[in-house]
């Protein structure tokens, strides 16, 4: 679990994969638990190769400038976000990533403390595949240990109104996902040592 003053996370991945949604309710939930709060979306040129990134700053501190130098917490959710987001790491960063979309051996070059999670594999055996980016948002919310679980939920019950009305059952999903992750980060730990 991070322990700071002032938390910079930085989500990256292709577009599709839910990673403004992510920073949004991760930013939200922040916002609603008392803390200061900057998000800043940083959309890539899908077509060209381009990552899309969500920087993401809450503490109890004040925030001078929306985007960062280096990363506390950097989520990557797919190949070309690694290199894209190399610049952000350093060695105290925690570097979460989806075992199932990222191979190790593509992590070979970066020099921080990694948290694989299976978040793809597991929402497909135990949800749906497409909460994957929910399981990870629960693992988010384990390591940082400082937003309410509760303003998570609520965060994502509202991003996610309108499509809640047209499928019910997307809810508890979600839900399920969000916890799902929180024990896969958790446990994550216990099988690195």
């Amino acid at each position: 679990m991070l322990k700071r003053e002032m938390y910079k996370i930085l989500i990256a991945g292709e577009g599709g994969q839910g990673i403004q949604s992510m920073a949004h309710i991760l930013a939200k939930a922040a916002y609603e638990s008392g803390l200061n709060v900057s998000y800043l979306p940083n959309y890539g040129v899908e077509q060209r190769g381009g990552v899309s990134l969500g920087f993401i700053q809450f503490g109890k501190g004040p925030i001078g400038f929306p985007k960062f130098a280096k990363a506390d917490l950097l989520v990557v959710l797919c190949d070309r976000a690694i290199e894209r987001t190399k610049p952000y790491v350093q060695k105290e960063t925690l570097y979460l990533y989806d075992t199932d979309l990222i191979s190790s051996i593509n992590l070979a070059e970066i020099r921080a403390e990694k948290l694989p999670i299976p978040a793809t594999s597991v929402a497909s055996a135990k949800l749906e595949p497409k909460v994957f980016n929910i399981v990870l948002l629960g693992a988010i919310t384990a390591e940082l240990g400082i937003i309410n679980i509760k303003m998570v939920e609520k965060a994502l019950t509202e991003n996610f109104a309108d499509k809640y009305i047209l499928k019910p059952q997307l809810k508890n999903l979600n839900l399920k996902a969000l916890d799902l992750g929180q024990r896969l980060a958790q446990e994550g730990y216990k099988n690195d040592k």
